[in-house]
């Protein structure tokens, strides 16, 4: 999802649809709070504590680690889930510490 969205970005730019100081943020998180949420979610995209699963369309992290580079709370991150839908959505196991990213 990830690469995908940097393809986006960068078709965007050359086609002029964006500037640099545009900040890119997917459809869903479509108020101010989903893109405050999705802001502090994105600094974890790239960190390599990810690991993935299946290619681009599964990647799992610690909770604790997710958590700590977000700077999120657990209840902030279970609010940023509610902004799922069939493209993305995030599977929290308190129990097992883990988050798993799900993108189609």
């Amino acid at each position: 999802m990830a690469i995908l969205n940097k393809q986006f970005r960068q078709m965007q730019k050359i086609a002029g649809l964006i500037t640099e100081n545009t900040e890119y943020v997917p459809y869903q998180f479509d108020d101010e709070r989903g893109k405050e949420l999705y802001k502090k979610y994105e600094k974890a995209d790239e960190n390599p504590a990810w690991e993935n699963i299946d290619g681009n369309y599964e990647k799992v992290i610690k909770l604790d680690t997710l958590l700590k580079i977000t700077g999120m709370s657990l209840a902030e991150l279970e609010e940023l889930n509610t902004y799922s839908d069939e493209s993305w959505s995030l599977f929290i196991d308190e129990i097992k510490n883990t988050v798993t990213q799900f993108n189609d």
